[in-house]
């Protein structure tokens, strides 16, 4: 009798462990929406740099890829603080922490390498080829949206 208990039990984890499996996968899949490379449009029409986004450890991440118009190839982060302080902005890592809730991402922090500020942050799909990133302080009322275009 044991051994049907423990056989029971082992393939109720299996079958358990198969669940939760799959709900990642899904909750993966729908959330690769905000994967990739993207051109950061400014408010005012103009460009802002180019962000590669990836998820580690379940949270999005982003990172830039290319700086806006205008900007030196070699800039710093100068106005950062902390282990951006002094950093490249090519290559440093903005974006960090955003949660998938639902269809959107939040509750991650921003960094804007231009002012060395950092702010709350959440993403979600426009469309397949269009995100809206929004920045802010406090609540999300008291904040700036950009928008992102995905790369080819």
């Amino acid at each position: 009798m044991p051994q049907k208990s423990a056989l029971f039990l082992a393939a109720m984890l299996l079958l358990a462990s198969a669940g939760i499996d799959s709900t990642a996968q899904q909750l993966s899949q729908k959330l690769q929406f905000a994967v990739g490379k993207w051109q950061v449009m400014n408010n005012d029409g103009s460009l802002g740099g180019q962000v590669e986004t990836n998820i580690v450890d379940g949270k999005l991440v982003g990172k830039v890829i290319k700086l806006r118009p205008g900007k030196p190839e070699g800039s710093i982060c100068n106005l950062c603080s902390g282990d951006y302080k002094d950093k490249p902005m090519l290559g440093l890592t903005i974006m960090w922490d955003l949660k998938p809730s639902g269809d959107i991402w939040v509750d991650g922090i921003i960094l804007d390498p231009d002012n060395g500020k950092q702010y709350k942050s959440k993403l979600w799909a426009v469309d397949k080829d269009h995100l809206s990133m929004r920045g802010y302080v406090g609540f999300s009322l008291f904040g700036r949206t950009s928008n992102w275009v995905r790369l080819p």
